[in-house]
C-alpha cells in the first residue's frame, strides 16, 4: 500500500523527536512543513528535477497521488533509493500544498498523524482540526463498508498507514472526551469508530463509562457481562481499567473476583503495585478506613522492591488477598 510509505517516515520522525539520539539522516526526520516553497524546488533541482508551482501543477493533473507523481518524476532521473525517498518527501509536501483537489488516502492520513501529534504534546490551538480528521476519517470507513470491505479489515488496512497507534489514539481520545464530561461527542466518536477496531472491548467498557453517569446499576450489570463475556481472556491491562473504574462506582463482587482473577496475570513488581493501590481507592470510597491503612502498610513494606523486578508471589500477597476478601 502506497500510503504506508510516507507513514514509515513520521513514525521515524516521532520515534526521534522522543529520542533524538537516535541516529538518522537529517532529511528522513525534517519538518517539511516549515519549509518555504523556494527552498522545496531548490531541492528538488538538487536531484536534476526542475519545477515551479506551475509545472508541478500541470504534472499532477496527469496522477493521482503523490506517489504516483514521484514515480512519474524518477522515470527519466536514475536515482539511490534514499535519494529517491528525499525526492518522495518533497514532492509530498508540495502536492499537499498545490494540490488540494486530490486528496490522496496518504495525504489525509499524514494530516491525520500531523494533527494527533499536535494534540498529543499540547501544541493544538482548538480541539476543530482533530476532530474534523477523526470526522473525515469515519466518512473513509463508511464508504468502504459500502463497497463491501469487512470493517476490521479496512481499520486495520488504514491503520497501517499511520505512523501513530490509530486505534489507542481513538481510545484514549474518546476516553478524555469522557473525563471533560463531553458524552455527547463521545458517544458520537464510539458509534463512528466501534465497529471497525479490533479490540472492540475496549469501546463497550468506554460506553459503560458513559452510561454509568446516569445509571449505575445499569452500568454494574453491564459490566458483569463484559467481563463474563470475556472471561477467557488474559489481558491485565484490560482488567486494570476496568478494576479502576469499578473502584469509583462499581459493586464488592465484581471487584474482588476480577481482583483475585488478576492477581496470575501480574508480570512486575509495579503491577503489583498499581493492584494495591486501586484496592487502596476502592476502600477508601467505600470508607473502611482500616483496611485502607492495612493496605497502604503492606505497599510500604514493598517499596524496596526494584518496580521492574520479576512479580513473585509471596506471604505478602496472600495478605493483601485476605484483606481485600472479608468485609
Amino acid at each position: 500500500m502506497q500510503s504506508e510509505r510516507r507513514a514509515l517516515y513520521n513514525s521515524l520522525r516521532l520515534n526521534w523527536l522522543t529520542d533524538p539520539t537516535l541516529k538518522v539522516e537529517s532529511w528522513q526526520v525534517e519538518d517539511y512543513r516549515a519549509l518555504n516553497f523556494e527552498l522545496l524546488f531548490e531541492r528538488l533541482e538538487k536531484f536534476q528535477i526542475h519545477l515551479d508551482k506551475q509545472t508541478f501543477q500541470l504534472y499532477a493533473e496527469n496522477v493521482d497521488s503523490p506517489e504516483d507523481l514521484t514515480d512519474e518524476l524518477l522515470l527519466d532521473t536514475p536515482l539511490e533509493n534514499e535519494s529517491q525517498d528525499e525526492v518522495y518527501l518533497l514532492v509530498f509536501e508540495l502536492w499537499r500544498r498545490l494540490v488540494t483537489d486530490k486528496k490522496s488516502l496518504s495525504i489525509f492520513l499524514d494530516e491525520l498523524d500531523h494533527q494527533i501529534y499536535l494534540y498529543d504534546t499540547g501544541q493544538s490551538k482548538s480541539s476543530e482540526p482533530v476532530q474534523d480528521a477523526l470526522e473525515e476519517l469515519a466518512i473513509i470507513l463508511d464508504e468502504n463498508i459500502d463497497s463491501g470491505v469487512d470493517p476490521v479489515s479496512i481499520f486495520e488496512t488504514i491503520s497501517a498507514s499511520c505512523a501513530n497507534d490509530l486505534e489507542s489514539f481513538l481510545y484514549d481520545y474518546t476516553s478524555e472526551q469522557i473525563e471533560n464530561e463531553n458524552y455527547i461527542y463521545s458517544s458520537e466518536l464510539l458509534d463512528n469508530f466501534s465497529d471497525y477496531v479490533p479490540e472492540a472491548k475496549w469501546f463497550e467498557f468506554l460506553r459503560i463509562r458513559i452510561q454509568a453517569v446516569h445509571d449505575t446499576i445499569g452500568a454494574n450489570q453491564a459490566i458483569r457481562q463484559l467481563i463474563q463475556e470475556h472471561s477467557k481472556e488474559e489481558d491485565l491491562e484490560f482488567n486494570l481499567e476496568i478494576l479502576s473504574f469499578i473502584a469509583k462506582s462499581g459493586e464488592y463482587d465484581i471487584f474482588i473476583n476480577l481482583l483475585k482473577k488478576s492477581i496470575p496475570l501480574l508480570e512486575i513488581e509495579d503491577d503489583f503495585f498499581d493492584l494495591v493501590t486501586l484496592s487502596i481507592e476502592y476502600f477508601e470510597r467505600l470508607d473502611l478506613d482500616m483496611k485502607k491503612q492495612q493496605l497502604e502498610t503492606l505497599l510500604k513494606g514493598r517499596f524496596k522492591i526494584n518496580p521492574e523486578a520479576k512479580f513473585k508471589t509471596d506471604a505478602q500477597v496472600a495478605e493483601f488477598i485476605k484483606i481485600c476478601e472479608h468485609l
